[in-house]
């Protein structure tokens, strides 16, 4: 996975909150966590255009004019169409708050892949992409609407991002999902380079790893696992608890949680720590990506990940979990 010059880095950039996820940031704020991010080595930059409707991705782009185009690796998303909204100047929709005026319409067809590809291209101001994911297919995004939809990427919007691909657009393909279940069955339609798989790659939810990490190495198929913190539960603890899922955590969520802070506890490891480094022990995993909307969030990312962790905690926390 190395289409740029520059190799993926093992922890990430990923930018929901650039998008004001929850709550608007500047700018300023972004740009400064982008730089910051940049000097202490972080080269994986991921976006979408679902992020604040475009807002990510416009902002993401201007902070990289300041970096050389080889020395980042940078994905962003497809399968969502943003259509302008005449009467607003901001809009709030989908957890994101005071988003750029556009209207999200779910597109997974040939064109509409083009489309949003090309859109992308324009608000982050670059040529080309190092990894290209189709965005929220599968059932959990869909529901009984998802047939219509993923026969729509079967009949088309493979095909296209596979044709994206060959032009050296793309450098790779795959999936942007919170399900990996859709990622297993996608494989039957097309040949992926990486599937990026959110909230379901984590300390509180990995049954992705009973068979479909070893199909994704046996097929040469790598993994980047995204939200590591489950939405903000795994960042903050079960005291401040934050989000699971999006959502407010459940109570059997919270006390598993408990469970593995005491394993924390018992090994002098930060949960935190715990959160970002777990799925990496997998081979098929290449990154992690973790929001990062600020210059301390950065810092105190970088140093979770660098954190030292003896073996002797994951097997204990393996009794947990």
């Amino acid at each position: 996975m190395d289409s740029s010059g520059s190799a993926i880095t093992e922890i990430g950039f990923g930018s929901a909150g650039v998008g004001n996820l929850y709550r608007p940031i500047s700018y300023e704020a972004v740009s400064k966590a982008m730089t910051k991010a940049h000097k202490l080595g972080i080269r994986y930059f991921d976006t979408a255009p679902h992020y604040g409707a475009g807002l990510a991705e416009r902002r993401m782009g201007v902070a990289l004019e300041a970096m050389s185009r080889d020395d980042i690796f940078l994905s962003t998303k497809v399968g969502r169409v943003l259509h302008p909204d005449k009467n607003s100047h901001k809009k709030d929709a989908d957890h994101y708050v005071e988003a750029s005026p556009f209207d999200r319409e779910y597109d997974y067809s040939y064109d509409g892949i083009m489309r949003s590809f090309e859109d992308s291209l324009q608000r982050l101001g670059v040529s080309r992409i190092d990894m290209l994911f189709m965005h929220d297919i599968g059932e959990l995004t869909h529901q009984e609407k998802n047939k219509v939809y993923f026969q729509q990427a079967i009949d088309g919007g493979f095909s296209a991002m596979s044709e994206l691909r060959e032009q050296g657009l793309v450098g790779n393909i795959g999936l942007g999902v919170n399900e990996w279940q859709v990622c297993d069955r996608a494989m039957e339609y097309a040949q992926f380079d990486c599937f990026m798989v959110a909230n379901c790659f984590t300390l509180l939810n990995h049954d992705i790893t009973d068979s479909f990490t070893d199909k994704c190495a046996a097929n040469q198929v790598s993994l980047i696992a995204a939200a590591p913190f489950s939405s903000g539960i795994l960042a903050k603890g079960s005291r401040d608890l934050g989000h699971y899922f999006y959502a407010e955590a459940p109570p059997d969520i919270v006390t598993k949680v408990v469970a593995i802070e005491a394993v924390c506890e018992q090994f002098d490891v930060s949960l935190q720590a715990a959160a970002i480094q777990y799925a990496l022990r997998y081979d098929c995993v290449k990154s992690i990506a973790i929001g990062m909307a600020s210059e301390e969030r950065v810092v105190q990312n970088i140093a979770w990940y660098q954190e030292a962790i003896p073996e002797a905690f994951w097997q204990a926390l393996e009794r947990v979990i």
